[in-house]
């Protein structure tokens, strides 16, 4: 019948969008920078702001394959690079190659220096446009896409140039920093009930294993005290309080304690081969893949080992990977994890949280 379709058909009939050119390229590089394992062309096409409203699922649109190659070509005209390579089950399929735009290759010179000046504009510029980050049609998008499981840092998706991070304390924390002054605030610890309350010198915001930690100095123990941004509870308060300027001469050391604990403090995953779960740890741990396969090659599964700082924040994020990810060691961690999937399994099933 001429006017019935199946999953081989392909539509030759052009489709107009109301989406603006402009936004659906900026739409496809948000989807090909946040996605660390690359997406499928059939992933963003049905996922990408200004392709989704023109594509039908079952079937092949040659006009709208042609606009994805266009848009393309006229990213990498700009500049933008984009990298395509097969999928890691699949090698050879075309229909199942990925893309992804390189963080790296957007990120800032490693030699360029801002003035005090200039760092000061930024930041205020980042603060205006920091409400129209991404669209609600963006936002959707980006979310479709972590459902077929590209990966997305979702997190981190807005495009407002932000020079900190999306907690709440970080921007008067970084104010109190340029200001110099000190801070109180309310820490919560993972083995308390209540927060503590903090007073301290704050240093340097410094990001370590994809979160932010405040590096400072204690004024009531007179010690450095390392905090992460994520358990500050409640208001950061801005003292009328002036810090000694030495202190900041012992961020550094802060900060080389920190990464010396997380090299100290080591896991060891057995992680699903294939899995989101191997892209963002093998890159974390600094390993070659194919190199860790050679440990596990009698099964689909690779050895990985990591660096932690803190164990409960970690066994968290391993616990959102699923059956892709099991602990072999320390047993700390392990424990922490099966902890947290006992509560779970307590809310769903309705029952009251299990005893250790």
């Amino acid at each position: 019948m001429a006017g019935s379709s199946t999953a081989s058909t392909r539509s030759e009939k052009p489709q107009r969008s109301t989406v603006p050119s402009e936004q659906r390229l900026f739409s496809l590089v948000l989807a090909l920078v946040v996605s660390p394992f690359g997406a499928t062309k059939r992933e963003l096409l049905s996922s990408v702001y200004g392709y989704a409203d023109r594509y039908q699922h079952g079937e092949t649109s040659v006009a709208l394959e042609k606009q994805f190659e266009r848009d393309k070509d006229q990213l990498r005209s700009l500049g933008i690079q984009i990298e395509a390579f097969d999928d890691p089950q699949e090698a050879g399929n075309n229909h199942l190659t990925r893309y992804r735009i390189s963080k790296d290759r957007l990120q800032f010179p490693a030699d360029l220096r801002f003035s005090e000046r200039e760092l000061m504009l930024l930041r205020l510029a980042a603060l205006a446009w920091s409400e129209g980050s991404l669209s609600a049609e963006s936002r959707r998008a980006a979310m479709k896409l972590e459902a077929l499981g590209a990966g997305l840092d979702v997190q981190h998706l807005g495009i407002a140039p932000r020079l900190g991070t999306a907690e709440a304390a970080a921007a008067p924390l970084q104010q109190a920093i340029d200001a110099g002054r000190a801070v109180r605030f309310a820490y919560r610890l993972p083995d308390r009930d209540e927060p503590l309350a903090r007073h301290v010198a704050p240093l340097r915001l410094h990001r370590a294993e994809g979160r932010w930690h405040l590096v400072s100095w204690d004024l009531d123990r007179d010690a450095a005290r390392t905090f992460l941004l994520a358990r500050i509870e409640g208001r950061v308060q801005q003292l009328n309080e002036p810090f000694d300027p030495e202190l900041r001469t012992r961020a550094d050391s802060a900060v080389a304690d920190l990464e010396r604990l997380r090299h100290e403090r080591r896991a060891v995953l057995r992680v699903r081969k294939g899995s989101i779960a191997e892209a963002r740890l093998s890159s974390r741990a600094g390993i070659d893949a194919s190199r860790a396969s050679v440990r596990c090659a009698a099964s689909d599964h690779v050895e990985i080992e990591v660096g932690v700082l803190d164990p409960h924040v970690f066994a968290s994020e391993l616990i959102g990977y699923g059956a892709d990810v099991s602990v072999c060691e320390p047993e700390s961690l392990r424990e922490l994890v099966v902890a947290g999937l006992r509560r779970i399994a307590a809310v769903h099933a309705g029952a009251e949280e299990p005893h250790a």
